[in-house]
């Protein structure tokens, strides 16, 4: 009898289905060199802080200045009492709105006080005059805005609320320039 001859199958045997070997445990291959610490340093910096041009980097600085500051307006002016006077300063003409431009049409009388000497007086007097006109103005906004109020909020009580301040500050800007943008076209309903 052979001790080392191989024994002949009659039968052969389905070969096995192959699987997956497992990952190695223990060192792998390397697919570059080790970065040295002031590679590995500044690549997550990049990746913290990407390094971008002063355009793309004004650009993003603009747009999230922009999303914080409709954020911060949003929950500052979002109350009811504050979107009606908003919409109650957007709706009607006021004298407030011109009053940057009648400022610098005073100013520029003002200057002829070397050709004419009364332009001066005439100027100042006439800025009074319109100064006096838009806080009139502003007073018949406030006593339309309670009067409204407490129609439709009945329990609202408006002192230490800003709500005041707020529209003559909206009421004295220039339509274009207000923030948040009006809603409500002039002479509609608020």
């Amino acid at each position: 009898m052979a001790l080392f001859r191989a024994k002949k199958d009659p039968e052969p045997t389905p070969a096995p289905e192959p699987t997956q070997a497992p990952a190695p445990k223990g060192p792998r291959k390397k697919e570059g060199p080790t970065p040295t610490r002031k590679q590995a340093e500044a690549a997550r910096m990049q990746r913290l802080n990407p390094q971008l041009n002063k355009k793309e980097a004004r650009r993003r600085n603009a747009e999230e200045n922009r999303r914080r500051r409709e954020e911060y307006m949003e929950a500052r002016d979002g109350t009811p009492e504050r979107k009606l006077m908003r919409d109650m300063v957007d709706a009607r003409w006021s004298l407030g709105e011109f009053l940057l431009p009648a400022m610098m049409l005073f100013l520029a009388l003002s200057f002829l006080q070397t050709t004419w000497g009364g332009a001066t007086f005439l100027s100042l007097g006439m800025m009074y005059g319109y100064i006096f006109l838009v806080l009139l103005d502003l007073f018949l906004l406030w006593r339309k805005y309670k009067r409204v109020a407490a129609q439709r909020f009945p329990r609202l009580d408006l002192k230490g609320k800003g709500v005041m301040m707020f529209g003559f500050n909206r009421s004295i800007q220039i339509r274009r320039m207000r923030m948040p943008r009006p809603v409500v076209e002039r002479g509609g309903t608020y």
